[in-house]
């Protein structure tokens, strides 16, 4: 059984591919953090212009956040992802030929829209491909994420050494081999959404009527305060070069990306997801104030900025793994929603610590951070309670094994169609199976349409309210019989009648409350059963749900 279970739950090849490919595209977050003393200086530029280079591209993406959960649906998550790598490569590469800092602070909020149009939709699509694997998925996701931050100072502080621009210019290099790669290796993956055919642009603000939603986007909001103040002005306090400043944040991201993936799943299974919060962030706390205090000193400033990978890690895969818990919503719509609200403290911070620098002294930014981070505290404590479904949610998933699934009533055995068979052809494997429909497949067994007997009537017949020689008096040409007419039209192919749209599909893990709502809802008499790559793996029927819930009632 540890066996069966070990195997349903592994990851896909196709997750790891997107966990590379979301590994470069989020490079550019921390990319510019070694250069900023450079970019200062050469451009003539005060810290919090330099700061807004952050704060100009974490509000584009907590604005742009509320559009990706529509684009997703409508564009498909693959097409998202590919024209969000777009984005950032043709902006980011543009700022590397920028003659003043505004021109890059411009260019920045440009490049951030593909940014957030990946950053959500890389986390759908990662939860999408992993099927039963969703916790891991997540985990995954954030260390991407934290070796993408990363890796972006490293490069940074490399290139940054012969030129500012550099670094600029290798994103975009790097977005064009990414592009390259997950166009062909990547498949087209479309995120369950149920019995919803699209994501309005009005769901990310629906989904933060929920207060789960909404209490942790907001304590992520003030935590962010704390960890974009570090982020994006610590660099200008060390005042370093560019390549000891990347070394020092590759050792701050390589603990973060360890922390989400090993640290978080551990922390949160040993003393929950909220009594975790709180010990990461009375740690950042405490760490911001040493930060704060001994602001001079390079190597506690250096121990700091690395340490704080460990929180970082820990504290942003539990507010992740929390509110994809918690949501009602599918994934891209939560993701939008609390990005949207996650980014708004990363938007505010880093050009307020600027100011803050330039008003007071160095050492403020930090310790009015921690003051932030106090505030994330309270307002979890303040929302306990309706945070505690996330915990007991978690506490809940071993029982779902009891849970009827699709899996335990499908017909594994499929008789299908492809799309260049007759309709002629399609009538014999109706009539020799006795069954009603069957899904068309391509020569992949990939699901492209479903048919019925009741789409043949329909052909052979459009008009069904007109008599039955009038119906084959408007097809008929002079001197043809109604016998030749039926006899041209059983020859066409399956693909000229098969329904295309509006198809709705099953996962085998799909709970049989879902295949009945399905079932009822749309009057379908039955549902082709999909794999992670879209290949049809059973069928589902009114009759088989019926007829398996006899034997089970009867059995008990």
């Amino acid at each position: 059984m540890s066996s069966n279970t070990a195997k349903n739950e592994s990851l896909p090849t196709s997750v790891w591919m997107l966990f590379i490919g979301i590994i470069a595209a989020l490079m550019g977050m921390g990319l510019i953090g070694p250069v900023l003393p450079t970019l200062s200086t050469q451009l003539a530029a005060s810290p919090s212009e330099v700061t807004l280079l952050y704060s100009s591209y974490n509000l584009v993406m907590a604005i742009g956040a509320l559009i990706t959960g529509a684009i997703s649906t409508r564009l498909g998550l693959k097409r998202a992802l590919l024209a969000g790598i777009v984005i950032i490569g043709v902006f980011a590469a543009i700022a590397g030929f920028a003659t003043n800092i505004w021109t890059i602070i411009g260019l920045r909020g440009l490049w951030a829209i593909g940014s957030s149009l990946f950053f959500a939709t890389g986390l759908a699509a990662m939860v999408t491909l992993a099927g039963v694997a969703k916790a891991r998925s997540i985990v995954l996701f954030e260390a991407a994420v934290g070796i993408g931050v990363a890796a972006g100072p490293l490069i940074g502080g490399v290139l940054g050494q012969f030129s500012w621009r550099y670094p600029f210019i290798g994103i975009g290099v790097m977005m064009a081999v990414v592009f390259v790669l997950l166009l062909i290796k990547l498949p087209n993956v479309k995120e369950d959404l149920g019995a919803k055919s699209s994501t309005s642009l009005r769901d990310p603000f629906r989904a933060m009527k929920h207060r789960s939603i909404a209490a942790l986007g907001t304590a992520n909001c003030l935590y962010n305060f704390g960890f974009f103040t570090l982020l994006a002005y610590s660099p200008l306090a060390l005042g370093l070069s560019p390549f000891s400043i990347g070394v020092i944040f590759l050792g701050w991201g390589v603990l973060l990306g360890f922390s989400s993936y090993f640290m978080a799943p551990k922390l949160k299974k040993q003393f929950g997801t909220i009594k975790s919060l709180y010990l990461m962030l009375s740690l950042f706390i405490v760490l911001l104030l040493v930060m704060g205090i001994w602001t001079s000193d390079i190597l506690i400033m250096s121990a700091c900025i690395i340490i704080s990978g460990l929180l970082f890690g820990n504290s942003n895969s539990l507010f992740t793994n929390a509110v994809m818990d918690a949501s009602p919503v599918e994934a891209s719509t939560t993701s939008a929603a609390f990005s949207f609200l996650r980014m708004i403290g990363g938007a505010i911070a880093p050009f307020m610590a600027g100011i803050l620098a330039e008003i007071y002294s160095p050492h403020v930014p930090f310790l009015v951070g921690s003051c932030f981070v106090i505030c994330a505290i309270i307002f979890i404590v303040l929302n306990r309670h309706h945070i505690l479904p996330v915990k007991s949610k978690i506490v809940e998933e071993k029982p779902k094994a009891a849970v009827l699934k699709v899996k335990d009533f499908m017909i594994p055995d499929v008789i299908s169609i492809e799309p260049d068979a007759t309709i002629k052809e399609l009538l014999k494997l109706l009539t020799t199976h006795h069954i009603g429909g069957v899904p068309v497949v391509d020569y992949q067994n990939k699901l492209i349409g479903m048919v019925s007997d009741g789409d043949i009537i329909r052909y052979l017949a459009p008009k069904e309210e007109s008599v039955h020689d009038f119906i084959y008096d408007i097809f008929m040409e002079e001197g043809e019989t109604e016998k030749e007419v039926l006899k041209e039209k059983i020859n066409t192919t399956v693909d000229k009648l098969m329904h295309k749209k509006q198809i709705y599909t099953l996962k085998k893990e799909d709970t049989l409350e879902k295949a009945i709502q399905l079932l009822s809802k749309h009057h379908f008499k039955k549902l082709p059963v999909l794999d992670l790559d879209g290949k049809v793996t059973g069928i589902i029927s009114r009759g088989d749900i019926s007829n398996n819930l006899m034997k089970i009632l009867s059995q008990k």
